[in-house]
């Protein structure tokens, strides 16, 4: 029970302390979810930054079985982004075209996962820790 006080202790003492630092760099996803029915082979998502800094954005396309927990995926080249990195400034936003590429038609339903990726930058001197964020976007084609 200790425990649980001192860590519920510790993160109210940061988030009081500190909350310009924690919340200080975001990114907002949209839309959270991508379905594109057939005979559509591609779509879009728009990732936009808020903060203090530049943030650097590298997204990737991961296989992935829908139903299955979100972190059980496996690397594929069947769906490309453009443009997979980039930089954006405080409050810039930049729209992603998300295509497949597989040459084979979509049989049935076939599910991805789109990692967007804030890349931690260089640490300043009075910090310890750059977190990496990662959002996980469920896409799905259908026939």
């Amino acid at each position: 029970m200790l425990k649980i006080a001192l860590i519920g202790a510790t993160v109210a003492l940061l988030v009081a302390v500190a909350p310009n630092e924690l919340m200080a760099q975001t990114l907002s996803i949209s839309p959270t979810k991508l379905e594109v029915p057939a005979p559509s082979q591609q779509t879009t998502i728009v990732v936009k930054s808020s903060g203090k800094e530049t943030s650097v954005i590298q997204v990737r396309v991961m296989s992935w079985k829908e139903g299955t927990a979100p972190d059980k995926l496996k690397a594929t080249r069947d769906v490309a982004v453009s443009p997979p990195t980039t930089k954006l400034r405080p409050g810039e936003e930049v729209t992603m075209r998300v295509v497949r590429v597989k040459k084979r038609g979509v049989r049935g339903r076939e599910c991805y996962r789109v990692l967007i990726d804030r890349l931690p930058g260089v640490p300043k001197a009075d910090e310890a820790v750059r977190l990496q964020v990662r959002h996980s976007v469920p896409l799905c084609f259908s026939s």
